[in-house]
């Protein structure tokens, strides 16, 4: 996921999920007078952290979104300029020791549709542990299972694509097999020294616009595109559509529609 422009153009079931699960959980969190320290991990191209996170925050004093990719946060940084926030890159799988990269910690942590990407996920959950004060909350939203990566798994078969998908089991969430994902992360959050809150997988949908959206939707979180050469790259796509809708992701009425299962993660760093 490069390509920050065509990710912002084309994540609006990100940000209606974002703006769901906020809407719920925030007042559910507890808030200090004097301000929070904000982590936002997996950021992206920024718009979520500065268009919907910050203005729902009740009191922050700062905020940081952190991102794997370069390019990501060059861009949010060019773009979502604010004299409350900045933006870092961070690996939070690979980071050892992250509290010194950001010594004072933060008080709440957040990621939206970031840590489905993440194979390792009980040091991930161990960094966030880090990176949070005693007594701080973390609320981690992403992906359990979604017929994306049942693409991904199925396309990965196919003799002319198969060269360019041979690790496609470092792009598919962890929980999309296991028959309950959400104690699942249970077992991982309370082995990082967690307190959970709550932890539930819910099903939702999404209806995507018109099949151009789906196809952009596709592109731009779709880590396999560019391995392909150029000349097959929408061939690619075409099929990837074609795999998409075997799986029944087709209403009736022609749209297409995702259906998935969003883990909603509400953790406590003990004091």
């Amino acid at each position: 996921m490069e390509d920050a422009q065509l990710y912002v153009s084309a994540n609006a079931m990100q940000r209606r999920d974002a703006l769901l699960v906020l809407s719920e959980y925030l007042p559910q969190m507890s808030w200090q007078e004097e301000g929070e320290a904000v982590l936002d991990i997996g950021c992206g191209s920024g718009d979520v952290t500065r268009n919907l996170l910050m203005p729902l925050l009740p009191r922050v004093e700062q905020v940081t979104g952190v991102d794997v990719s370069s390019e990501m946060v060059g861009y949010a940084s060019k773009t979502f300029q604010h004299n409350s926030l900045s933006f870092r890159h961070l690996d939070i799988e690979k980071s050892i020791q992250p509290r010194q990269i950001f010594p004072d910690g933060f008080t709440k942590v957040f990621s939206f549709y970031c840590l489905h990407w993440v194979r390792g996920q009980d040091q991930c959950l161990r960094n966030i542990y880090q990176l949070l004060q005693p007594g701080g909350e973390a609320l981690l939203v992403f992906l359990a299972n979604n017929p994306l990566f049942t693409m991904y798994e199925n396309m990965s078969l196919k003799p002319e694509w198969q060269e360019y998908m041979q690790d496609v089991s470092n792009y598919v969430s962890v929980y999309q097999h296991k028959s309950d994902p959400a104690q699942s992360m249970v077992e991982v959050a309370e082995e990082a020294g967690f307190e959970v809150v709550s932890c539930e997988a819910p099903k939702l949908e999404f209806v995507f616009q018109n099949i151009n959206y789906v196809k952009n939707a596709i592109k731009a979180v779709n880590p396999f595109v560019k391995r392909v050469p150029q000349d097959k790259q929408e061939a690619f796509l075409k099929e990837c559509l074609t795999e998409l809708a075997s799986l029944k992701t087709r209403r009736p009425d022609g749209q297409m529609v995702a259906r998935y299962g969003l883990m909603i993660a509400h953790l406590q760093r003990p004091e």
